[in-house]
């Protein structure tokens, strides 16, 4: 709070934060017993706020703050203390920090509702998801040590709703997890992820309030430039004081970032037993696009943090030849990119693991048998899962709502995963990531699961820069239909 000693002065018309209301309010004692001809010029008695003030009451004092007087300069002067009176001035200080710290909170609170929620399906062998969410854990000390802390405390809040959350409640099976792989996961949530993600939710809180600070100082220059121009066009010209106040009031408000109250529950990241917390339920994402704001101020993060993808050159070639006979009938081909890594910390793909499949126009369905059988031969030859590869035999490449659905699982436990889709018919290659500020939002909240529309602007997805083809590097197919 900005404390000032009063002088002769009028305070302006304000519109005061309740918050900023509620401290005056609180702090009447720093008011002090006024003369009662204070105002007599004009019979009115001046209003201050008061501890037994209503809610109301604290408004009505802020919408009324002309009805403060020029006090003389000897009020309070019997003892040390200033007199404190909302003022202009003040709010502005107030608000800032308040919005600030909102902004922060907001601003946590929609990375752990938008990006940290794996869809789990049943069909996909829960083994699968123990193993890869390993890479989780290992991308997010990648970051955490290299101090990219936003990525790292998304990345290690994965891994805890996954396993606190997601697969207790989705999946079938697992009551069927072996008691060491639920104590293994039980001791990185104890020991690592969940301390880390404390630590990490803190200094992007840090972070938020100063970027928000600095953005808010930049604005309020250009208010004081916007008034500067204001006051010469007074000298120059009468006009409607009072409206210009409203306008100029108007414009800094507008000037703020607004998000909406949302009813956020306790934090994931609240307590160690064994439930974690619980999450809020997801904000209707028509009421705030966050993503706006993120893709505006931030470096897309496939050229920024996404680790390298080197593809061996003749994958298309081979795998159209697989996919032949389904091409000719219009059916649909789909097969697992898997591979190891390089030195560097880079990725690369070396084998297409095609398991047995039901292929439409449009999609394919796998059964759950295939899937455990395909991750089965990932897993036992020790290879990752970086992403697929389809066709679309009678249409330009590009990723359907199904599609989405299908990358996002891949894509949300490497980050790095791609989809390389085909089109045989107009002779086109292209290589797809998800966009984390909005593909993995919108999609992840999504519930429809059969073919269905999606607004893809900003876009969901994006040709990947995070990948290059590699003449030494050879495509081994693994082919599950026969």
């Amino acid at each position: 709070m900005h404390f000032f000693e009063f002088k002769q002065r009028t305070c302006h018309t304000h519109s005061f934060p309740l918050a900023q209301l509620i401290y005056h309010a609180q702090h009447i004692n720093d008011y002090y017993t006024l003369p009662q001809n204070i105002g007599t010029q004009t019979n009115r008695r001046i209003s201050v706020p008061s501890a037994n003030d209503s809610i109301t009451q604290l408004i009505y004092h802020a919408q009324h703050i002309n009805d403060y007087y020029t006090l003389p300069q000897n009020i309070g002067t019997q003892t040390n203390r200033r007199i404190s009176v909302p003022s202009a001035n003040d709010s502005i200080i107030m608000s800032l920090s308040e919005e600030a710290n909102k902004f922060s909170r907001d601003k946590v609170q929609w990375l752990l509702e938008n990006q940290c929620r794996i869809p789990v399906r049943s069909t996909t062998p829960i083994s699968y998801y123990y193993k890869t969410a390993d890479n989780l854990i290992e991308q997010a000390d990648h970051y955490f040590t290299t101090n990219q802390f936003e990525q790292s405390f998304i990345l290690y809040s994965r891994y805890i709703t996954l396993f606190v959350e997601e697969l207790k409640q989705h999946h079938r099976d697992y009551p069927n997890v072996s008691i060491n792989d639920r104590e293994r996961v039980k001791d990185i949530i104890r020991t690592k992820a969940l301390p880390r993600a404390e630590e990490l939710k803190d200094k992007l809180k840090e972070k938020y309030i100063r970027e928000y600070e600095e953005k808010q100082k930049t604005i309020d220059e250009d208010e004081e430039d916007n008034l500067k121009i204001t006051a010469t066009t007074l000298s120059c010209a009468p006009i409607n004081i009072q409206h210009e106040n409203k306008l100029t009031s108007q414009q800094l408000t507008d000037n703020y970032v607004q998000l909406p109250l949302t009813h956020i529950a306790s934090s994931l990241l609240s307590t160690t037993n064994d439930n974690f917390g619980q999450m809020s339920n997801k904000p209707d994402k028509t009421t705030y696009d966050y993503s706006q704001e993120t893709a505006t101020n931030s470096i897309n993060p496939n050229k920024m943090l996404y680790r390298q993808i080197s593809i061996p050159n003749d994958i298309t070639l081979k795998f159209l030849q697989v996919a032949e006979q389904n091409t000719a009938k219009n059916v649909y081909t789909y097969g697992i990119l898997a591979g190891n890594k390089k030195e560097k910390n880079e990725y690369m793909i070396t084998h297409i693991v095609i398991p047995k499949q039901n292929g439409g126009i449009n999609s394919c369905y796998i059964e759950k048998q295939e899937e455990e059988e395909m991750f089965e031969y990932i897993s036992n030859n020790n290879l990752i899962t970086l992403g697929w590869i389809h066709t679309h035999p009678n249409e330009r490449v590009f990723l359907s709502s199904i599609d989405l659905h299908r990358h996002i699982l891949y894509q949300m436990l490497i980050q790095e995963a791609i989809a390389i889709v085909i089109s045989p018919k107009f002779n086109q290659t292209e290589i797809f990531s998800m966009t984390d500020d909005r593909g993995i939002p919108v999609i992840s909240a999504c519930q429809m699961s059969d073919i269905h529309q999606h607004v893809n602007h900003p876009p969901l997805y994006v040709i990947s820069s995070h990948t290059n083809y590699d003449l030494d590097l050879e495509c081994k197919i693994i082919d599950l239909r026969h």
